[in-house]
């Protein structure tokens, strides 16, 4: 056996060890952090956000509270992935279930890490929903009469960035309080690596999310010069939208697969 392969056996035989509890306890320790890696997206949205609001206030001063009222709805629309995330690395600190569970160890801790890997995927619509919210300030001090169709479009543009998130947190709640996967000891390393492998799947959700901001930041921008045409432009928008979602879609599918309906078990038996 080479260097890597026996560092991982003896790895492996190391966290076996350990008590379940702490074995449990200790891996969401680490999928709390991983959870929190989401906040890089409302981080970096909220600042784009700002940074055009303050050049568009700079341009039309007499539009201030307008244009910042704008900034900060997209704004707080874009901390939503960060909100959920805390609540995964929340519930992952002070009501984890996975301690309770009866079922392989190995795949109970590596079920909390890939819960919390998920989460990940909130970087994106975050990041999205931040462009949207900059577009929409620039766009309320370029037509401040349009500020009314374009806070609408902000929302629900931004609304349908959110669903890689929202995709990415079912998976996570369901790996927490309904693991399918921690029953059979002698196939725990399958199903630990399917585990980990459902979060990072999810992970895919970061494009969908960005796409779709950008859809939605480029429409309210159309609508504020031209808010006649909201209906059209709208539509176009949801279109992309969906097109966008496409991939994250395929991220579910296979997240599902790898922990109800694996095919990989059964070439082992």
């Amino acid at each position: 056996m080479d260097s890597t392969g026996d560092f991982i056996v003896r790895l492996i035989e190391w966290l076996n060890s350990f008590d379940k509890k702490a074995l449990v306890l200790a891996a969401s320790a680490v999928g709390a952090g991983f959870a929190m890696i989401a906040g890089i997206g409302p981080g970096i949205g909220q600042g784009f956000a700002a940074g055009e609001a303050a050049e568009a206030v700079g341009e039309k001063p007499e539009e201030g509270k307008q244009i910042t009222f704008t900034m900060l709805l997209g704004a707080a629309i874009s901390e939503t992935s960060g909100i959920l995330a805390l609540i995964v690395a929340l519930i992952l600190l002070f009501g984890n279930p996975l301690v309770g569970v009866n079922g392989a160890k190995m795949v109970l801790a590596a079920s909390a890490i890939g819960a919390g890997i998920a989460m990940v995927a909130g970087i994106g619509p975050a990041l999205g929903q931040g462009y949207a919210a900059g577009k929409a300030a620039e766009a309320v001090g370029v037509n401040p009469e349009a500020r009314k169709n374009v806070t609408f479009a902000l929302l629900l543009g931004g609304a349908v960035a959110e669903t890689s998130t929202i995709l990415a947190l079912v998976v996570s709640l369901i790996l927490i309080f309904a693991n399918p996967l921690g029953a059979d000891e002698g196939l725990w390393i399958i199903l630990a690596a399917s585990a980990i492998g459902a979060g990072f799947a999810m992970i895919a959700g970061i494009g969908p999310g960005i796409g779709q901001g950008v859809a939605a930041g480029k429409a309210v921008e159309a609508i504020g010069k031209r808010p006649g045409h909201q209906g059209m432009i709208t539509r176009v928008m949801f279109l992309g939208q969906a097109v966008a979602q496409t991939t994250g879609i395929y991220a579910l599918i296979i997240a599902l697969l790898l922990m109800f309906a694996n095919p990989l078990l059964g070439l082992l038996k």
